[in-house]
């Protein structure tokens, strides 16, 4: 783990589905998740999660790569946060779930 503001965590996933595919199930992932959709493009996404007792909430950025990889990365809204206490680590573990159950 880094120490860096706003904490965050990061992953590399291989999708295993063809791209045609690919940005409809990380919609219907991100739905599922309940997570808010900010930004929609089609090479990914930006959502955003509910603040809880654990955080303030994290800005998820999901991009879409060539050869059907996807880069997960979790981020504290609260700029000044430095330590998530492993937020951002389940929210990526979390989506990656998610996207191998739904496909």
């Amino acid at each position: 783990m880094a120490l860096a503001f706003p904490a965050y965590h990061t992953e590399l996933f291989s999708s295993g589905i063809a791209a045609t595919e690919l940005h409809r199930n990380v919609r219907e992932c991100l739905v599922a998740l309940s997570w808010t959709i900010e930004e929609e493009k089609d090479d990914g996404f930006v959502a955003v999660t509910d603040i809880n007792l654990r955080s303030f909430g994290e800005r998820v950025s999901i991009n879409l790569l060539p050869d059907n990889f996807i880069q997960i990365t979790s981020k504290c809204v609260l700029m000044t946060q430095c330590f998530d206490w492993g937020k951002n680590k389940a929210n990526v573990t979390k989506f990656i779930a998610e996207f191998t159950r739904h496909v």
